[in-house]
């Protein structure tokens, strides 16, 4: 059982409760965060955004995200974003590798450094120096602050997740929350 209560609806603002409905399912971490109704609305546009705005390769969000998931230790992160992670085209093996992701074979340059980098934002706030020079060989300036965001972004919400101990659905790693989400061409 969560350690903070679910938004109930009867005490959501109209607004809030609009956002929560307007999906194809309401996922706890959203009940959770309702909480703070004053920002919730202006945080699910960002997450949104993160899905359908960003520049940067959606399999280098998601190889992120998995990173900061095992960084924070989130298995409800990590579970929800399975299936979205090979919605976007990580492999079965790329997703086995990811807790050792050093060791393996199986990514492209351009994902070692953003595994490399994500690790070191994760566990120092900012990353090296030759980790940024290396990425900007590959990313635009837009692309390494969306890349700063989606980290920060994923683990603020694994702080939330495991703070409040927020519980996994009981689909949580059978539904692609991706599916049926248009990303930006």
């Amino acid at each position: 059982m969560a350690l903070l209560p679910y938004l109930d609806e009867k005490d959501a603002s109209p607004e809030v409760l609009k956002a929560l409905k307007s999906g194809r399912v309401v996922l706890n971490v959203q009940k959770m965060t309702a909480n703070a109704q004053s920002i919730f609305l202006q945080r699910s546009r960002l997450s949104n955004a993160l899905f359908t705005q960003i520049v940067i390769d959606p399999k280098l969000r998601e190889i992120a995200i998995l990173r900061t998931a095992k960084d924070c230790h989130s298995v409800y992160e990590w579970t929800q974003h399975v299936p979205a992670a090979k919605h976007v085209g990580v492999t079965n093996e790329q997703i086995a590798a990811i807790e050792n992701w050093q060791s393996a074979g199986c990514f492209s340059e351009v994902e070692r450094l953003v595994l490399q980098f994500t690790d070191e934002v994760n566990a120092n706030v900012k990353a090296s120096r030759a980790t940024l020079e290396a990425l900007k060989r590959h990313l635009s300036p837009g692309e390494i602050i969306e890349l700063l965001v989606i980290i920060g972004h994923w683990r603020q919400t694994a702080s939330i997740l495991e703070t409040t101990e927020v519980e996994l659905e009981d689909f949580a790693g059978k539904v692609d929350i991706l599916d049926g989400i248009q990303p930006r061409k």
